[in-house]
């Protein structure tokens, strides 16, 4: 048994995947209790809820909360922690996990737990959106066919997940979606362009899988953009399967800038996601920002060797 303690609320979304958390939340509570965890256990019964559950674990006095979800749930929790000192912890076992993998927690529930028991924990950077609504991130936000799909994705193909999901659903939508007139600026860049894609990140992957951003990592101080635009729409189902791999960027219209503060204009409203989330639908002008605030969490040591790896490198 590990000599620390740590109190910790517990927040599980039974609908990510119901037969795994049923088959192993029982197990993993009793793991980590005999680990040295002091844990208090709630369910979430619906949309919006996490966040209010996570500033109520803060109020309560717990020092982490762990998630037990996927990457919508993961990323309401950190519109909860947010603004708060509170460590986050996480049981990946969502459709995608994209976060998760990011940060080197992957593979079984049991390499998971081990990664909460080592309670290696950092500070990572965190994205702030404002368009409708403010709202942080700590992977990928992004709009154009990608944030239309996302939408999609809460009423159709509903039985199917993950990648599958959105690859099927990205496919559907290329026939329908027009681009749309829009003017991005990134630091001191700036493009016009009929978007298509524009993503922006602190890490890599998004849907299950999908390497839009190649090789980022949400230490290095700001943020990969991916803008997509004036590309012939012959060419769309190539650069899905361009994207999956992480290959986009020698299709012609593709560009990738770096950049802490992004903003986009757009001849009409088009939806802003953020790991599958909708958080803004009706604005036709939003703005991407670094907060000053960043985000403790728990992560993997490969991760955390990396990140100790560059650190060091840029002090030289």
């Amino acid at each position: 048994m590990h000599s620390f303690s740590i109190k910790a609320k517990v927040i599980v979304n039974p609908d990510s995947k119901p037969r795994r958390v049923k088959r192993y939340l029982r197990q993993s509570l009793r793991i980590l209790r005999h680990n040295g965890f002091e844990l208090s256990v709630y369910f979430t019964k619906g949309p919006g809820e996490v966040p209010p559950a996570a500033r109520d674990a803060v109020a309560q006095g717990f020092e982490a909360v762990i998630v037990v979800g996927g990457d919508g749930t993961i990323n309401e929790i950190i519109n909860g922690l947010a603004e708060t000192d509170k460590t986050l912890g996480m049981l990946p076992i969502g459709n995608g996990n994209d976060y998760a993998t990011l940060l080197s927690v992957k593979g079984s529930y049991i390499q998971a737990l081990n990664i909460l028991e080592e309670n290696k924990k950092t500070e990572l950077d965190l994205g702030v959106a404002i368009a409708d609504t403010k709202h942080y991130f700590a992977n990928i936000a992004e709009t154009g066919i990608t944030s239309v799909i996302a939408k999609a994705s809460y009423t159709e193909l509903k039985w199917i997940k993950g990648l599958p999901k959105y690859y099927i659903l990205g496919l559907k939508k290329i026939s329908s979606y027009k681009p749309i007139q829009a003017h991005i600026r990134v630091d001191n860049y700036e493009r016009k362009t009929k978007l298509i894609v524009c993503a922006i990140g602190l890490g890599y992957r998004f849907g299950g899988g999908f390497n839009v951003l190649p090789g980022n990592k949400p230490y290095f101080g700001d943020f990969q953009v991916c803008i997509a635009g004036d590309v012939p729409k012959w060419k769309w189902y190539w650069m899905i399967n361009k994207i999956k791999n992480g290959t986009h960027g020698d299709i012609k219209g593709v560009n990738f800038v770096r950049g802490k503060k992004i903003e986009i204009e757009t001849e009409k409203p088009l939806p802003i996601e953020g790991e599958g989330e909708v958080f803004s639908e009706n604005s036709t002008k939003a703005t991407f920002e670094l907060s000053q605030l960043k985000l403790k969490i728990i992560v993997g040591k490969e991760f955390l060797r990396n990140k100790i790896e560059f650190e060091t490198r840029n002090k030289k």
